[in-house]
């Protein structure tokens, strides 16, 4: 007969081993959650740093790594390099639109193609200077602008992205690995778009001879307009995420939209949350900052060009001009006409003459004198009997 299994926790020890095994569990799960507790908030602290450490650097780039020089030797050798392939492109397409109004019987696209080479030649070089001075304006106008609001461009944006409630323990390990990592992103990609701006602007600049030789054809003369479109919208972007911060400043800021004072009742973390909200706003707007300049640039020379086109069209002068134009046009066609089938009918009626002479019969050896014929009625103008 076999003996029966008695484990020590029957009989009156069962109490003892309950009571045992509910001390164990909670403290098994006290440690535990303890120590996740610990994981969280270690993660929690790194991403916080890591993003005040990367929303620092990237502000103090717009400063110390987007100033662009297009007189450096560097850049002045490649742009020769361009301007010695340009050539060729600029003589293909003054060849092209020379056949093309040859073709059409167009005098005014020789003046065109002729105009076009000028363009070429005297915008590349003009484009570069130009440019120059509009970064030169831009940065100055960026300066002025942060000047006038009693701030910094890099004092404005840590405005709103200051992390020290983030850092703290009363946002939580989640909020801050949330939040901070949204930061990091917003200020990688800011950073990003100030270093494609640069690369971009150089790049452009490089093209300009390409895109000034467009202007010898007719169907490339829009790739002026868009280098010009796309130059602008490079340049002044800059201005754009400038008065994003600061203008983020002067709404939130001062008014006391986000920075509720305590001793009004108000919660300072719930406006530390607050200005840290409306910065990761700001950070999006600054990031498609060159896209919204390029499109505002494009709208407005296409009203521009609209408005332009409207004006002459309802103005007397070109109307006047073009009606000149056009009969005198007329007139040279006509008189071209007329010699060219006068010529042709007096060498026809001397033909005709010719051989009603020599088939004529001859008198004592003497060719008759041919009489004109009486005259076609509709000729004379009158009307046939």
């Amino acid at each position: 007969m076999p003996i029966p299994d008695v484990g020590p926790c029957l009989g009156p020890l069962n109490p003892l081993c309950q009571a045992t095994s509910q001390v164990t569990s909670q403290v098994t799960g006290s440690v535990s959650q303890s120590a996740a507790d610990l994981v969280l908030g270690a993660l929690g602290s790194a991403v916080v740093s890591a993003a005040q450490a990367v929303s620092r650097t990237a502000l103090a780039a717009l400063d110390a790594t987007t100033g662009i020089d297009l007189n450096a030797i560097w850049f002045t050798r490649n742009l020769d390099v361009m301007v010695a392939v340009t050539l060729p492109v600029v003589a293909g397409l003054f060849v092209l639109q020379v056949i093309g109004s040859v073709l059409r019987r167009e005098p005014g696209g020789l003046g065109r193609a002729v105009m076009g080479v000028a363009k070429a030649m005297l915008g590349s070089a003009a484009a570069i200077a130009v440019t120059q001075l509009a970064l030169l304006a831009s940065d100055q106008i960026c300066a002025f602008i942060a000047a006038s609001a009693g701030t910094s461009v890099q004092g404005a944006a840590l405005r709103f992205l200051t992390l020290t409630w983030l850092a703290g323990p009363q946002s939580g390990p989640v909020l801050q690995v949330l939040l901070g990592v949204a930061v990091m992103i917003g200020s990688l990609l800011l950073w990003a778009v100030l270093l494609f701006r640069k690369a971009a602007v150089v790049l452009v600049a490089v093209f300009a001879p390409i895109a000034f030789a467009g202007a010898a054809w007719d169907q490339t003369r829009v790739w002026t307009r868009r280098w010009i479109e796309t130059m602008a919208a490079l340049v002044f972007c800059k201005v754009v995420i400038v008065v994003v911060f600061v203008v983020g400043v002067s709404a939130f800021g001062s008014d006391g939209t986000t920075s509720t004072p305590a001793g009004n009742g108000g919660q300072p973390g719930l406006a530390l949350l607050s200005d840290l909200l409306v910065g990761l706003i700001l950070l999006s707007i600054a990031v498609f900052a060159p896209w919204l300049t390029w499109r505002f640039v494009h709208w407005s020379g296409m009203e521009a060009a609209t408005v332009l086109g409207g004006t002459l069209a309802a103005s007397p002068v070109p109307n006047v001009v073009r009606s000149t134009a056009s009969q005198a046009r007329f007139m040279a066609q006509s008189a071209a006409t007329t010699a060219l089938l006068g010529g042709a009918g007096g060498a026809f009626r001397g033909g005709a003459a010719g051989s009603a002479a020599a088939g004529a019969p001859r008198v004592n050896g003497a060719v008759p004198a041919v009489r004109p014929g009486p005259r076609d009625p509709v000729s004379r103008g009158g009307d046939p009997q």
